[in-house]
């Protein structure tokens, strides 16, 4: 058995590998200590990277606020299309008439009710003759004959049908079918 004395330190990477970097760095520029290639922040991928999320920022941006506006357009869209209700407190009689005027009575057919779209959420909503409604609602119908309009509220909206009434009687219009069966 022999042996070995450990007073000699063994020989390790880095004290092999520093003498080497000492002497490049000294034969290139004397008085300048080593420094590694790409450590600035905007040096690269880096100046890639923040362009990037910059940019990324930027769109997102832009996107936002184009959605704003055309969100606030939807409502006052919307805000010009509801109708104010309007009543009469009193009439005042002209001098020249002395008797009631006879109840106008107007006929409303189905023909004149288009329902063309029925949506069952919350709140339940109707087209009826191009305008949108819901249950509450007022809707005027325009009668071909005489020219009066005649005021219907929305009863009740419910799967393919919608009750609609003047006050005394209620009306029972239905879906309307077309471009279901091909036909039109």
């Amino acid at each position: 058995m022999r042996l070995l004395s450990t007073t000699t330190p063994a020989p390790r990477l880095l004290n092999t590998v520093a003498p080497e970097l000492r002497e490049n760095a000294a034969t290139e520029r004397p008085g300048l200590k080593a420094r590694l290639k790409g450590s600035a922040f905007f040096s690269g991928n880096g100046r890639a990277i923040f362009v990037g999320i910059f940019l990324g920022a930027v769109v997102l941006l832009t996107i936002g606020f184009f959605y704003e506006r055309r969100q606030a357009a939807k409502e006052n869209e919307e805000a010009a299309r509801k109708l104010m209700m309007v009543t009469a407190s009193s009439l005042s009689s002209s001098p020249q008439t002395v008797a009631t005027p006879a109840p106008i009575i107007v006929q409303i057919s189905l023909d004149q009710i288009h329902v063309t779209a029925i949506s069952l959420g919350h709140p339940r909503l109707a087209v009826i003759n191009g305008q949108q409604v819901a249950e509450g609602d007022r809707i005027a119908i325009h009668t071909p004959t005489n020219s009066v309009t005649v005021s219907l509220q929305i009863v009740k909206i419910a799967d393919g049908r919608i009750d609609l009434s003047d006050g005394l009687h209620v009306i029972t219009a239905r879906l309307e079918a077309r471009g279901l069966t091909g036909a039109h």
